[in-house]
């Protein structure tokens, strides 16, 4: 008898830390204004190509992903090209994906909210390094056939008239245009 219970003491115990840890490891969700506060840089842009590589440690593999800048929301540019650092990425038979991590495409198009870049990197780049704030959540995706957006957390129905007006709010001021848009917004 007192072995059973302490078996179920002990299966108890077990399942407590089993379900703690699956909590830690959920995502938490970093609200817009959140993001838009935090970050140094708030801007439009899509990514024209990306390239992956290790760290200066050869601990981690990064992606850089080059974007072109659209429009900026909050922060200075000086060009109208930057480096977003993203963790994770394939380098030759290597490949490291982060489950919170965010993974764009080329073509990916979107809002970005960046702070500099902290990684330790091997190469030198001209464009200005940065890396998503609260990682996945960093990127509001576009979807251009319906005018819609959404990132992890939320679906924003208009694009032009959600996202915009609610950016301009939070950095109290217009939008610059780095760059002639190429895509339209329904």
């Amino acid at each position: 008898m007192q072995k059973l219970v302490m078996n179920k003491i002990l299966l108890f115990f077990i399942g407590l830390i089993l379900i703690s840890t699956d909590l830690l490891a959920q995502l938490q969700a970093v609200s817009l204004e959140q993001r838009v506060e935090n970050s140094t840089l708030v801007f439009e842009g899509k990514v024209l190509q990306k390239s992956s590589f290790w760290d200066t440690d050869h601990r981690h593999i990064y992606t850089s992903n080059l974007v072109s800048v659209y429009k900026v929301f909050k922060g200075q540019l000086s060009n109208s090209i930057v480096e977003v650092i993203t963790i994770g990425g394939i380098v030759g038979d290597q490949m490291e994906k982060v489950s919170y991590g965010l993974d764009l495409q080329v073509g990916s198009l979107g809002v970005f909210t960046c702070i500099p870049n902290n990684i330790k990197l091997s190469s030198s780049s001209k464009n200005l390094r940065i890396q998503p704030y609260a990682e996945i959540q960093g990127f509001i995706s576009y979807d251009l056939s319906s005018g819609t957006a959404r990132d992890v957390f939320n679906v924003y129905k208009n694009v032009s008239g959600e996202i915009y007006p609610v950016l301009q709010k939070l950095t109290h001021s217009n939008y610059k245009v780095m760059n002639k848009a190429d895509f339209k917004i329904k």
